[in-house]
């Protein structure tokens, strides 16, 4: 992957770090300001610190020679001491409001990136670069946003601590402020470069990366427990995992050990720029051109600055990294959806009269070689029942995709209640829909959780509840289990208890029954389930469409034989249409597929 344009990137990095800020600052604009005040505040106390000992080392001569009693230094040494206590309370109250403070930033910022992540279209699903940007973006967005912030307060406070002691030392000579920031030159240039050849790096490796986490975590996957034990694959995705591993830490060695080299060189140099300083410093003691106080404060105010510049150079560079690798972060939050919203969406009529059609749809995947859907006609009247039927990848699910708006179609219509779906708002429109998918999702939930997430903008009782799982034929889970609706299903957690296949199944079934929705897509929905099962399934839920409309896609034949309307699809294409006995009679490719898998049970 190539480095990007050196100017673009400076100016990302500048905008990065306006949008970091800005983050930390939503996240708790009290606790933002709260620091930076102890901050600043903090950051005052040692140039006072400095001169105040100045000034008492220059009293004790006096005082050795008579000059001066031992109560002339007291309001000395008691603000010295006053001082000592307030940076210490500060250090304390500031070290416990930044673990609070980052907490919320963290929070904040895996707030809003799940919120795009649960937003973001299907169709960035399909193409791999979408999973190596959505890699880079999350990488480090629990605590970089933070830690960017940080660093703007932490350069503010040592800014102010610099100022006050570059002020010390500019009225006693000013080349030692110019010798004091000439020893910093090499260090920042040199980290700077490293910044940037870090995140070119991290860029080109996001692949590997990810490889790298695949094959640790079908390690520890439940889905893939089973076939690795069974196979043995252990010891070679174990292999894999160690040799992109290998691969990626030699590689990011070759970078460390140039790193080390050029920060030996920066260092002799700096170095070098200290000895002139401190040379120059005892050279003027021995001309009595400084007090002893003079010399005192100039040793620790040389000290002091040579230490703030140094964080403020390591402020600097924090910023530019942290702004760099936001940059994915920042670019993923503003990602423009696939599926354009209308500024005026239409919205879906509450009665759906006019059904569901699809006329002349013609769809290709992002990426993809060959439309998977060629010119498909398809309606579904209210109170009907209908089938979708037809050989892998011949574009069953695609037709699921384009009512659910998760894509919009190349040509042709797709309308529901007379809307053009291209004018409906998704949200409205997947509102009055409920969807039993093939690769339904398992929740670690309790069973009434399970069920309820059917319709989470209200409050369903015990009673509905039950409903709902009765009608998949699910309510024997409730008896089974020792908590009954409390019961937690799967064993990601303690005291879950893992399901069958069909079991999962019958609660994704109930969940959308109780969903109520005004249109029910089921996709192969019983496929876990045994043949009388499913046949007394299909039944009961043509039973309770009451008006509503049904779409069921199923390779079973047998079963779908209760469905008002069939459409065979075939190559991206409606093959043929029309009920059971139509069909049969018609002898054309349904009657051939259903015969072929009657045969099976003869």
């Amino acid at each position: 992957m190539p480095s990007l344009d050196p100017g673009k990137q400076r100016r990302r990095v500048r905008e990065n770090f306006v949008r970091g800020v800005r983050l930390a600052w939503e996240a708790s604009p009290r606790t933002f300001v709260g620091i930076t005040t102890l901050g600043l505040v903090g950051a005052s106390i040692p140039p006072m610190v400095v001169w105040l000992g100045k000034r008492l080392v220059d009293l004790i001569v006096a005082g050795s020679h008579g000059a001066l009693q031992f109560a002339d230094l007291w309001p000395t040494v008691l603000a010295l001491g006053v001082l000592a206590g307030i940076g210490r309370a500060l250090t304390q109250i500031q070290g416990a409001e930044q673990e609070l403070f980052s907490l919320r930033v963290s929070y904040h910022a895996r707030r809003r990136f799940f919120e795009k992540a649960a937003r973001v279209d299907f169709a960035h699903f399909d193409n791999s670069d979408w999973h190596d940007r959505m890699q880079r973006a999350k990488r480090d967005f629990g605590w970089r946003p933070y830690q960017l912030a940080y660093s703007s307060i932490g350069l503010g406070t040592s800014t102010v601590t610099m100022i006050g002691m570059l002020g010390l030392l500019a009225s006693l000579h000013p080349l030692l402020v110019v010798l004091s920031l000439v020893s910093l030159v090499p260090m920042v240039t040199i980290q700077r470069r490293q910044t940037r050849r870090l995140y070119d790096w991290w860029r080109a490796n996001t692949v590997e990366e990810r490889e790298e986490e695949y094959f640790g975590g079908v390690l520890g996957d439940l889905s893939a427990a089973k076939e690795v034990r069974s196979f043995g694959l252990s010891g070679y995705f174990l292999d894999r995992f160690m040799t992109i591993n290998r691969r990626r830490f030699r590689s990011l060695a070759r970078l460390s050990r140039r790193w080390s080299w050029a920060a030996l060189v920066s260092g002799v140099v700096g170095g070098g720029a200290l000895v002139a300083a401190y040379g120059f410093v005892a050279s003027r003691g021995l001309t009595g051109s400084l007090t002893v106080g003079d010399l005192a404060a100039v040793i620790g105010a040389f000290a002091s600055v040579t230490a703030e510049a140094g964080l403020i150079s390591g402020s600097l560079l924090s910023l530019e990294q942290h702004a760099t690798f936001l940059d994915d972060y920042f670019s993923f939050l503003a990602i423009e959806p696939l599926v354009v919203v209308p500024a005026r969406p239409v919205p879906v009529p509450p009665s759906l009269e006019r059904g569901i059609e699809m006329l002349g749809v013609r769809f290709t995947y992002p990426g993809g070689a060959h439309e998977a859907l060629r010119g498909i006609d398809f309606d579904v009247r209210p109170g009907e029942l209908v089938a979708i039927v037809g050989e892998n990848g011949a574009g069953k699910s695609t037709i699921v995709n384009l009512l659910l708006r998760f894509y919009d179609p190349d040509s042709g219509t797709v309308r529901v209640g007379g809307v053009d779906l291209r004018d409906a708002d998704p949200a409205d429109l997947r509102s009055r829909m409920g969807v039993l998918f093939q690769d339904f999702a398992k929740f670690q939930l309790s069973l009434r959780e399970n069920v309820r997430l059917g319709r989470v903008d209200r409050d369903s009782n015990d009673d509905e509840v039950m409903a709902s799982l009765e009608a998949a034929r699910a309510h024997f889970l409730v008896k089974s289990m020792r908590g009954g609706l409390e019961s937690r299903a799967g064993r990601l957690f303690d005291g879950g208890h893992e399901l069958s296949g069909g079991e999962w199944q019958r609660l994704a079934l109930a969940r959308l029954i109780h969903r109520q929705a005004d249109i029910w897509i089921l996709d192969e929905p019983t496929a876990n389930l045994d043949p009388e099962a499913e046949a007394a399934i299909f039944s009961e839920l043509k039973e309770q469409l009451h008006g509503r409309m049904g779409i069921v896609i199923s390779h079973r034949f047998s079963t779908v034989r209760v469905a008002d309307r069939i459409y065979v699809i075939q190559d991206g294409r409606v093959a043929e249409s029309g009920s059971h006995d139509e069909l049969i009679a018609r002898g054309g490719r349904y009657a051939a597929l259903f015969e072929l898998q009657a045969a099976g049970y003869r």
